[in-house]
């Protein structure tokens, strides 16, 4: 806001009344504060609605730089050991239902083929031997 004095001198520049370079200036310079004025306004509003008001020395800033870099390297370094955790139980999972499938088909051979093992047919021995194999070694990995 300008003064009584500033707006009369304002309204006479502007209507040809009073016209040097010293009123012009003067003009000038309120037109000047008046913009910083304005400028202060909004960072004043930002700092209202964020919170933040306080200023830091370039050493803080520094320090909270650097804290704030070595935060980002833990949470990816975080971030990478997790990605390699779920690959792994991804990994896992699919072994497991892998081996789901074969005991499960071991179990549908050992039923299509009950009378010939056991009639003890030669033929399916090894056929029998390989399902008694498959059920011993990876029942006891997918019960736990």
């Amino acid at each position: 806001m300008a003064s009584n004095f500033l707006e009369n001198l304002k309204k006479s520049v502007e209507e040809g009344d009073f016209n040097s370079e010293a009123a012009k200036k003067i003009l000038e310079i309120d037109r000047l504060a008046d913009e910083k004025k304005n400028a202060f306004g909004l960072v004043g509003d930002r700092i209202e609605k964020t919170g933040y008001a306080e200023s830091v020395s370039e050493e803080e800033a520094a320090a909270i730089n650097s804290e704030y870099e070595k935060k980002m390297e833990e949470v990816k370094k975080q971030d990478a050991v997790n990605q390699q955790l779920a690959t792994l139980i991804e990994i896992e999972d699919m072994v497991k239902a892998s081996i789901i499938d074969m005991l499960s088909y071991a179990e549908e051979l050992d039923d299509k083929f009950s009378k010939e093992f056991e009639n003890e047919d030669p033929m399916f021995g090894e056929l029998a031997q390989k399902i008694e194999q498959i059920n011993s070694k990876y029942n006891s990995i997918i019960n736990n």
